[in-house]
């Protein structure tokens, strides 16, 4: 992770950046008493609840296209239903496996989630479908790597991390992790604490360099130097961190200190102007960003602990999309691969023959906030809990009302609580999703919906 101005939450500690690494301790210790400000808060809520971190957030891995995002602050992956972006819990809880400060994700050819753990200079392997610690891909240090910041599989299948303070990319056995060489030399082409990494059509690996402000371009195959492809500070750009080819061919960067997101040409690198207005939706620290299945453009708003949403064409504000769930100084973000069909995890399940897929989001008057943990009762009815196995909070059904006029699929809930909860169900046929809310201090008020769902 690197800087993010004085407004931003802390940076961390080995990474803040700054005209020379002697000259930060000052900064750090700001930064750091900061963040632990807010570590204190979360933390002191969640308490309040009757709860801890990761009893709070625990969770199996995602059924489909879920969104997961680098929770620096916590060292953890947060995850977000792709479709709606409620809360799904952890897939990787906080200090996982040695996990310290989380940066880049990437998903290997195994499967499995690669992660930069950032201030223990590693790569830390997971389990793709629970989240289970597998082991450490990359040693600390691995080749010399100082500050792994983020990580992409190329199309040899090496793979390639960034070293932020040694500024290089290096290059491992993308089977064993065994270092296989500097692939960038260090300050090759002018770079400086290298952030976003992407292979582009050409074939070329493109670097955002964060402490000169530009895109650097290097051949794929050899990592020697072809020059800037987007130039220092063209376009008004200032500390890029994501990267990305979009489906139209053009090149998008998020530029952290501006708050934006600038569009380029994605063959010779022209500006072509702002995507994303400074600002607009609230961003505020523009981190990392990727496009989605849905086409829309996610963006990690660091310095307010949120995923906003913006139009894929036109770069058009749609919302927040993800907040809460422990997300605490996000850096990267990644969706899973989407599995064939419905299938039941520990916080969703699947009714009407795995039609419908059923999630619940909680969140109590103090803060604490989490995904409801699922029980199946019948095919076509389960009940959720929050605080305790033995505690049932919410009991749902999804029944097949298409032999009465209308014809319509029912939906059928009730509850034992007062918290703020937030029921989503999605049609996964047609794609139709349809929220129930609960308003927090509020009995939970028996649901008949029987106009939910268009048959068949």
């Amino acid at each position: 992770m690197i800087a993010t101005g004085p407004a931003a939450p802390p940076a961390c500690p080995a990474a803040i950046a700054g005209p020379a690494r002697t000259a930060r301790p000052a900064l750090m210790a700001a930064r750091l008493t900061s963040m632990a400000g807010m570590v204190l808060a979360t933390r002191l809520a969640l308490t309040a609840a009757g709860l801890t971190l990761g009893a709070a957030l625990a969770g199996a891995a995602p059924a489909g296209a879920d969104l997961l995002v680098s929770s620096s602050g916590f060292s953890s992956v947060a995850r977000f239903d792709g479709t709606t972006g409620a809360p799904l819990g952890t897939l990787v809880t906080p200090g996982e496996g040695g996990l310290d400060s989380t940066d880049g994700l990437v998903w290997g050819p195994d499967g499995n989630l690669y992660v930069a753990s950032e201030r223990s200079s590693q790569v830390l392997r997971y389990d793709g479908r629970t989240g289970a610690f597998l082991g450490v891909f990359v040693a600390a240090g691995s080749g010399g790597l100082d500050i792994a910041e983020n990580l992409i599989f190329g199309p040899d299948g090496s793979l390639y991390v960034g070293s932020n303070e040694s500024n290089q990319v290096l290059r491992y056995d993308g089977k064993t992790g065994a270092f296989l060489g500097v692939f960038v030399a260090a300050g090759a082409g002018g770079l400086a604490g290298p952030t976003g990494l992407a292979f582009g059509p050409d074939g070329g690996l493109y670097v955002a360099s964060s402490r000169t402000s530009a895109v650097l371009r290097y051949d794929g195959k050899t990592g020697a130097s072809l020059g800037a492809f987007v130039p220092a500070g063209s376009g008004g750009l200032n500390t890029p961190v994501g990267i990305a080819f979009g489906a139209d061919g053009s090149f998008y960067a998020s530029s952290l200190d501006t708050d934006e997101v600038l569009r380029y040409d994605g063959k010779t690198g022209a500006f072509l102007g702002a995507f994303v207005a400074a600002g607009s939706g609230g961003l505020r620290g523009a981190y990392s960003l990727v496009f989605g299945p849905d086409g829309n453009l996610y963006v990690n708003s660091f310095s307010n602990n949120q995923v906003l949403r913006y139009d894929g064409k036109t770069g058009a504000f749609l919302g927040v999309f993800a907040s809460g769930n422990g997300l605490l100084g996000p850096t990267y973000l990644i969706f899973t691969p989407p599995t064939a069909g419905c299938q039941d995890d520990a916080n969703r399940i699947c009714l009407q023959q795995g039609r419908f897929r059923v999630s619940a989001a909680w969140q109590t008057a103090p803060g604490a906030s989490g995904a409801g943990q699922v029980v199946r009762l019948t095919p076509d009815t389960g009940w959720f809990w929050f605080f305790d196995p033995n505690n049932l909070e919410v009991v749902v059904k999804v029944l097949d009302g298409c032999a009465v006029a209308p014809g319509r699929f029912w939906v059928f809930a009730g509850g034992l609580t007062n918290v703020e909860v937030q029921l989503t169900v999605t049609d996964t046929t047609t794609g139709a999703v349809k929220t129930y809310q609960n308003s927090q201090g509020t009995p939970f008020a028996p649901l008949q919906d029987t106009a939910a769902f268009p048959c068949p």
